[in-house]
């Protein structure tokens, strides 16, 4: 005999307030302990309103569509992984050598354009954005990412 669920759960209010200061259905069923199916039939079933899906900000350069990542990057994910900038100077530049990176001059990783691109070693690179050791970003916390 399967028992209603209590419309007043405290439980199922905490994991609604959770969800509504920004979390994601997976992250609140992490931090319960539940899975994230298990989150949304509880909000279903007590009429709680979910956000709509996330749309994320994304570029069309040369006919493809390049996702804003969470690493700040614009990127494809067409039978592999492309970065925005990269293919901008590959296709002005030619292939980018191996050992080479595109950095962006002014730090900013949405400034796409070529006059902000510049093709440096990987050792260069790394020096002008800490990679040395187990250096992490101050305002993420993590350590930076390759591009």
């Amino acid at each position: 005999m399967r028992v209603a669920a209590h419309r007043d759960d405290p439980k199922a209010a905490a994991m609604y307030r959770l969800y509504q200061t920004g979390f994601s259905l997976a992250q609140v069923g992490r931090a319960f302990s539940i899975t994230r199916q298990g989150v949304f039939k509880m909000f279903a079933r007590r009429g709680y309103a979910l956000r709509g899906p996330r749309v994320l900000p994304f570029i069309v350069w040369a006919g493809r569509k390049y996702t804003r990542r969470a690493n700040g990057y614009y990127a494809r994910t067409n039978s592999g992984r492309y970065y925005l900038h990269r293919d901008i100077w590959a296709q002005t530049n030619g292939p980018i050598p191996a050992g080479f990176d595109i950095h962006h001059r002014d730090g900013d990783k949405t400034n796409n354009t070529l006059s902000n691109l510049e093709l440096l070693t990987q050792a260069e690179h790394g020096t002008r954005h800490g990679f040395a050791g187990n250096q992490t970003v101050p305002s993420t916390g993590r350590r930076p990412v390759r591009n």
